[in-house]
């Protein structure tokens, strides 16, 4: 797994916290030296790592639900000031496009995007990769769809809770602990994870808003990004020229290393250094953006193995199936199925 896939080394101290609600000691979970001394927000830890503190956890507290209890415990204020940002915005959308920036204070590698559409507003979370068999996996792919929830609910006057809910993985034991949680059923086996709520969510008014403090939290923001590693490594830049490319556009290490203004072999090499390889990247970003033309139903297998820039369909669904154990009719069959 690439270094630069990382997470707020605050989290598996809330994990800790929550197992310790249950009756766990927390150091069977983390060390004693990271609960006496806890980190800043905008430190990180490998995703690697943080999966294997999931695992510790349900070692411990074999219920998947566990995940949707430690999300409770965790506070937008967790996030110091990337949190009171969103907290001083003056409304839900408002506080989603200003925190879009500064995302990479709390997680790298993996991303939330808002969809609107007619008559919904689509959160879909594209997670770090991984493996759905993986509980420790799991967990953190629930914590992280839990977690935005319960911010949504928290930040918004009206406390407004998801229509629809579309997780992934297959569905747990403790199926019900989730309905009551998110206050509907969600779907299982889904194409993507996604929160689906009204069309107006964006729109919805913040308790807390102050301009103020919204400006000053929004420069704190600022300053904290300008010395983040992960925000300026070779990896992430490649990935946004990646995803800007993938509607026919030019997605050749070559025509990606010009649009930085380096060459191919300087562009590789930066790569090395942060152990990853441009084909890895390449891989994950149309296996993500493929996956979403399809679930949106109105493209074809055909047309998205054109927009991801495979020049023969056989080999996109060759491809699609590595990536997802599907093939792209499945995976789109599925999708209309969860619509």
């Amino acid at each position: 797994m690439a270094t630069s896939y990382s997470v707020s080394a605050v989290v598996p101290i809330i994990i800790a916290s929550a197992a310790r609600a249950e009756g766990i000691d927390p150091t069977q979970i983390i060390s004693a030296h990271e609960l006496a001394a806890p980190p800043r927000a905008d430190e990180h830890i490998a995703a690697a790592d943080y999966f294997a503190v999931w695992r510790r956890a349900l070692a411990l507290i074999p219920d998947a639900a566990f995940a949707l209890r430690a999300a409770t415990v965790f506070q937008l204020e967790d996030h110091e000031v990337f949190g009171f940002l969103a907290m001083s915005s003056q409304t839900l959308g408002e506080a989603y496009e200003r925190t879009a920036a500064y995302r990479a204070l709390y997680c790298v590698g993996a991303r939330w995007e808002l969809q609107l559409e007619a008559d919904a507003a689509r959160l879909i979370w594209y997670p770090w990769p991984g493996d759905l068999r993986d509980a420790g996996y799991r967990a953190a792919m629930d914590f992280a769809v839990a977690d935005m929830a319960d911010a949504i609910r928290r930040l918004g006057r009206s406390a407004p809770m998801p229509r629809a809910v579309r997780l992934q993985h297959a569905a747990p034991a403790e199926e019900a602990a989730y309905a009551r949680h998110y206050g509907v059923a969600p779907s299982f086996n889904s194409p993507l994870y996604e929160l689906e709520y009204a069309r107006d969510l964006p729109d919805l008014p913040i308790t807390t808003f102050n301009s103020r403090l919204r400006d000053y939290f929004d420069q704190e923001c600022q300053r904290l990004l300008s010395r983040f590693p992960a925000s300026t490594s070779m990896s992430a830049q490649v990935r946004k020229e990646l995803i800007r490319s993938m509607d026919g556009g030019d997605s050749s290490v070559e025509g990606v290393a010009k649009r930085l203004g380096i060459s191919s072999r300087s562009l590789q090499r930066r790569l090395t250094e942060e152990q990853t390889r441009f084909n890895d990247l390449l891989s994950e970003v149309r296996s993500e953006i493929a996956q979403r033309y399809l679930a949106r139903g109105t493209v074809s297998a055909s047309e998205v193995a054109y927009l991801i820039g495979f020049t023969e369909p056989p080999a996109f669904f060759k491809a699609f199936k590595r990536w997802t154990g599907m093939t792209p009719r499945e995976f789109q069959q599925g999708a209309v199925l969860e619509a």
